[in-house]
C-alpha cells in the first residue's frame, strides 16, 4: 500500500508518459545487436581490448533485462568504496536496512541534491542542461541503454570503463566523504581507514558495472511502464546535454520498434539519471542497483565484515546520529 500511494504521489507531481505494458519485451542490448551486427559489436570491443573471456559475464546480465530496466554504469573499485562505506555507515550507525537490490549513488540527505524531478532539474538550471559544473555533475549520473551501448566510443562505454577500472574524472572521495562523518559526529579520519582496509582486500585490474532498473509498472494503475524513468531521467548526449525532447518511455518504445532495428529511428546516444534524496537516493522507492565486480566472493566477504566491524567501532555524537535519521526517514518515507 505505501508503494502504490508512493507512486500515485509521485505520478502527479510531473509530467509522465509511460508504455502500456505488452506481451513481448526487447531490450535494449539485444535491439541493438539486431541493429549494428554482433561480429561488428565484437570487432570493435576487441579492438578497445576487452577480452573475449568477458563476453558470457556481459551476455548473462543483459538477459536481465526487462520491463524497467533503465541502463549501465561502468566505475572504479573507489567509486564502489565510497558506495559502500555509505551503505555500511546507513545501516551500521543509523540501523537504516538497505535491501540487496539497491547503492547509493551519492551521500543522501545532501542539500545539494533537492531537485525532485527532471522537470525542477530543468526549471532551476535553465539553458545549462550539462554536467559541466561540479554541482550539476553531482546532481547526475551518466548511463547507457545497453550494455554494449557506445561500442565504438571507449570513453562513453560502460564496459570498458569497467574493465579498466576507470572513471571520466579523477575524484576524492574521502574529502566528498567527510562532510556526512562530520554531521554524524563521526571523526573523518576514520575515512582514510576505511579506504586502507579496502583496497587491502579488493586487488583487481577492473572496476564495478551497474545496472539500474525501476519497478514502478507493478504499481502503475494504468498497467504502464517507464513513469518513474520520465520523472527521473532524461536522454543525453556526452556532457550530459540533452538530446532532443523525448521523454524516456519514449526512448525505449523507440529501440524496441522495427524502425530502430532497421536503422530508419534513432535514440539518444546516452542518458542521464538525476540524483536526489526523494527518489533516487531512497532505498525504499521504485529503484534498483544491481553491481557486478571481478572480485573473489571470499575476499568480498572479508572486505565488508572488516568495513563494517571497523565502522561499528567509531565514536559518535549520539544526537547527531538521531537528527541525521529523523532526516533521511522524513525524506524517505
Amino acid at each position: 500500500m505505501r508503494r502504490f500511494i508512493f507512486l500515485f504521489l509521485f505520478l502527479h507531481s510531473t509530467v509522465t508518459a509511460g508504455i502500456p505494458l505488452q506481451e513481448e519485451y526487447y531490450g535494449p542490448t539485444e535491439q541493438l545487436i539486431k541493429r549494428e551486427s554482433w561480429k561488428e559489436i565484437e570487432k570493435q570491443l576487441l579492438k578497445i581490448k576487452i577480452p573475449k573471456s568477458m563476453f558470457p559475464l556481459f551476455d548473462s546480465i543483459a538477459t536481465q533485462e526487462d520491463w524497467g530496466h533503465i541502463g549501465y554504469h561502468g566505475a572504479t573499485q573507489d567509486y564502489r568504496i565510497y558506495q559502500d562505506i555509505i551503505r555500511f555507515t546507513v545501516e551500521e550507525v543509523l540501523g537504516i536496512p538497505v535491501r540487496e537490490d539497491f547503492h547509493f549513488m551519492r551521500i543522501p540527505g545532501d542539500s545539494d541534491l533537492n531537485l525532485d524531478s527532471v522537470e525542477q532539474f530543468y526549471d532551476y538550471w535553465g539553458d545549462d542542461i550539462d554536467n559541466k559544473t561540479k554541482k550539476r555533475a553531482k546532481q547526475l549520473l551518466a548511463l547507457n541503454y545497453g550494455i554494449y551501448s557506445n561500442f565504438d566510443r571507449k570513453g562513453s562505454c560502460s564496459i570498458h570503463l569497467f574493465r579498466k577500472d576507470m572513471s571520466k574524472t579523477e575524484i576524492d572521495y574521502c574529502k566528498y566523504l567527510a562532510p556526512f562523518y562530520k554531521d554524524l559526529g563521526l571523526s573523518s579520519s576514520a575515512l582514510k581507514k576505511l579506504f586502507k582496509i579496502a583496497h587491502k582486500r579488493l586487488k583487481g585490474d577492473s572496476g564495478i558495472l551497474l545496472r539500474l532498473s525501476e519497478n514502478s509498472h507493478f504499481y502503475d494503475p494504468y498497467d504502464e511502464a517507464y513513469n518513474y524513468a520520465d520523472m527521473q531521467c532524461y536522454p543525453a548526449k556526452r556532457g550530459g546535454y540533452l538530446h532532443g525532447s523525448r521523454l524516456i518511455s519514449e526512448e525505449f518504445e523507440c529501440i524496441m520498434s522495427d524502425q530502430y532495428v532497421d536503422q530508419k529511428a534513432t535514440v539518444a546516444p546516452q542518458l542521464r539519471i538525476l540524483i536526489n534524496n526523494k527518489y533516487t537516493l531512497n532505498p525504499f522507492s521504485h529503484l534498483s542497483i544491481y553491481r557486478w565486480d571481478l572480485i573473489d566472493p571470499t575476499n568480498i566477504v572479508k572486505y565488508e565484515s572488516e568495513m563494517r566491524e571497523y565502522i561499528r567501532s567509531l565514536k559518535r555524537d549520539h544526537s547527531k546520529v538521531e537528527d541525521y535519521r529523523e532526516k533521511l526517514m522524513d525524506l524517505w518515507m
